[in-house]
């Protein structure tokens, strides 16, 4: 019988046991940062910012954009982790990377049915995405005084990371 993703995923984790590679790390990151990128299975977060486990938090979604559930993500991240800084990712070769009315058309295609939702934070340019979302940062109520961001392209093809928003630390309102 062939093993399921389910029973390699799980077979895995008790490699992973087994070999006794887990070992425990404080839950505030260490760095103090949070990173928000896109679920792009091409992205290793960690790798690409030399990164270590316990160092970041990781919220990833569809495009690594500034959602109501991004949010509230690096809300709880701050207010009782204390992350000070966010790293904003987009890339390049995306699969949000549409107007919104044609990924809803597309959906539609692929799903037989109009989707429920009809808010998809697609967008064509990476960059234009990060100037977009940079005000949202900039103007999030729940923010720490002096929290830092920055906003940055990566680039699939080549694994480099483009400046769009400079590192900024946002002063209190």
């Amino acid at each position: 019988m062939d093993l399921t993703v389910f029973d390699q995923l799980t077979q895995a984790n008790a490699d992973y046991v087994a070999g006794g590679r887990h070992r425990h790390v404080p839950v505030r990151p260490a760095r103090k940062l949070a990173v928000l990128t896109c679920m792009d299975s091409r992205i290793d977060v960690f790798a690409v910012l030399g990164l270590d486990l316990g160092e970041a938090h990781v919220i990833r979604n569809a495009g690594g954009r500034v959602t109501a559930d991004a949010l509230r993500s690096l809300t709880l991240s701050a207010a009782l982790l204390g992350t000070r800084s966010v790293i904003q990712i987009t890339h390049t070769d995306c699969g949000v990377r549409d107007p919104e009315d044609d990924i809803t058309t597309r959906l539609s295609d692929a799903m037989g049915r109009t989707p429920d939702r009809t808010q998809w934070h697609t967008f064509v340019d990476p960059g234009r995405a990060l100037r977009d979302d940079a005000p949202i940062l900039e103007n999030w109520p729940d923010r720490p005084d002096d929290f830092g961001l920055a906003g940055y392209v990566f680039d699939v093809a080549t694994g480099a990371l483009e400046e769009v928003v400079a590192p900024h630390a946002v002063p209190a309102p």
